[in-house]
């Protein structure tokens, strides 16, 4: 398996691991009392639309080309950082 390959794939795994983890801030949100819910569910419109936004890059780079291959990583790399964040700060206490 190529570099690329392995890279592709452990960006879709990482891409799979934040819609779990989405799914699992709003399974919580709705036990919550009213006074919460409506921040953490804009958190979580927030989250989503990110891994809107990671599912594209994703998208791009499964099509680039090498020279563009690595832009794309890198600019996925920080989509995914920026939500890693959010998730750690929504789910502390």
């Amino acid at each position: 398996m190529s570099l690329r390959e392995t890279g592709e794939k452990k960006v879709l795994a990482q891409l799979n691991e934040l819609k779990t983890e989405i799914d699992e801030l709003r399974k919580k949100a709705g036990k919550m009392e009213t006074s919460l819910q409506l921040e953490y569910y804009t958190l979580i419109d927030d989250l989503e639309l990110n891994l809107q936004i990671a599912r594209q890059h994703y998208e791009l780079l499964k099509r680039s080309s090498d020279e563009k291959w690595h832009e794309i990583k890198k600019e996925f790399e920080v989509i995914w950082r920026s939500m890693r964040e959010l998730i750690k700060s929504v789910n502390s206490p």
